[in-house]
């Protein structure tokens, strides 16, 4: 049982040392001392032990103005492991990696249409192994592959529970696991992007992520993390109704939600434009164009006062839309939701997302990086 106890002390000691890596850029043998209070013995054999795991490596020295030997530097090695993550869409997929650092090392996006069946599933694995490959990336240090799914997954993240945007339900991480030496997981992709802004803006409060792109995401953090309730359906609030009679048909089923007045697809016609020929004609003052701009954003206003009453924390806008938004186009919204707010408003809480490009797989690789990172 005492032998028990010192390998979980001595266990605890090297998870405490790991950890401090991500609080500095570099760490000297004092500073270790001074955060953790280890002895120097202690200190010595868990920084071998991470230098032969390749976990660390070392970085030159410290300059100091004292006199004597100038102390050794060491730096979280950022290639000691690496995450990968997927978006998995109707026409295409984008896969990025991660480094150990939790930063964004590669990116490839690779134009596929979706089939819920075996052959695309061993496709899109092949694509992802091609991408490895010309990455060069070390398949044994892959952590995982984290997967952004346009529906709901289950709480142990292998199984696709509700998907109505494209028909994989009961889709499980196996279609994909035979193929892949490494775990593999789901995520909602609207929680995805929630991780991931919430990563890049270290926030700590609790907010509201509103995701918009063809389709609108939305979720909710609490205390650091995602909140799904009961069964994995809080944070849909896409889907609250917000005019009864309306004839706008959402992909639920149900008329007048959320979705059908702020996801990008009720903005333009996606036949015959994009987002970007869209704002051209808003930057050269066409009138018809800035007229629905208008009344999108005041859609968006009014989700948004929605969203704000159901629970009184900061909104913020997430997803492709924030690519082409300003600051002028964020006051146009405050000043809208200050004119229909039912309460007044002694601050604005609305802001703008961080993460522009590929925010749904970064997302879904991010929890992995997390993961391996806890359980050293």
């Amino acid at each position: 049982m005492k032998d028990q106890g010192m390998k979980s002390v001595q266990k605890n000691n090297f998870a405490e040392t790991f950890h401090l890596f991500y609080r500095y850029d570099r760490v000297s043998k004092q500073v270790i001392s001074d955060n953790l209070g280890h002895s120097l013995p202690t200190i010595t054999s868990n920084l071998k032990k991470l230098l032969n795991r390749e976990l660390i490596v070392k970085d030159g020295e410290f300059l100091t103005q004292k006199t004597g030997r100038p102390a050794q530097a060491y730096k979280l090695n950022e290639s000691a492991f690496t995450s990968l993550g997927m978006e998995l869409f109707g026409n295409y997929i984008t896969i990025i990696s991660l480094n150990a650092r939790g930063e964004l090392s590669a990116k490839e996006r690779i134009d596929i249409i979706f089939e819920n069946t075996d052959t695309y599933y061993k496709k899109i694995t092949d694509e992802l192994k091609k991408f490895v490959d010309s990455k060069k990336l070390d398949i044994d240090r892959i952590v995982g592959l984290g997967i952004g799914i346009q529906g709901l997954v289950s709480d142990d993240q292998r199984r696709v529970v509700y998907s109505k945007i494209l028909p994989m339900a009961d889709l499980t991480t196996a279609a994909f696991q035979k193929y892949l030496p490494f775990p593999v997981t789901f995520l909602h992709d609207a929680d995805a992007v929630a991780l991931a802004e919430q990563h890049a803006s270290k926030r700590t409060e609790d907010a509201i992520y509103l995701s918009i792109g063809e389709h609108l995401g939305t979720a909710m953090m609490v205390d650091g993390k995602i909140y799904n309730g009961a069964r994995g359906r809080s944070g849909t609030m896409e889907h609250i109704t917000i005019a009864m009679d309306d004839n706008r048909l959402c992909y639920c089923g149900r008329h007048g939600c959320i979705e059908t007045y702020v996801a990008i697809s009720t903005l333009i016609d996606e036949s015959t434009e994009t987002l970007t020929s869209f704002f051209d004609l808003i930057h050269s003052d066409d009138s018809d164009t800035l007229r629905r701009w208008h009344q999108y954003l005041n859609n968006v206003a009014e989700a948004i006062v929605n969203l704000h009453m159901f629970a009184d924390s900061p909104i913020i806008l997430a997803g492709e839309i924030t690519n082409y938004l300003t600051e002028k186009t964020i006051g146009y919204l405050e000043e809208r939701i200050s004119q229909i707010s039912a309460f007044p408003e002694e601050k604005n809480y609305l802001e703008l997302g961080e993460v522009h490009t590929n925010p749904v797989a970064f997302g879904a690789a991010l929890p992995l990086v997390q993961r391996f990172i806890e359980e050293i």
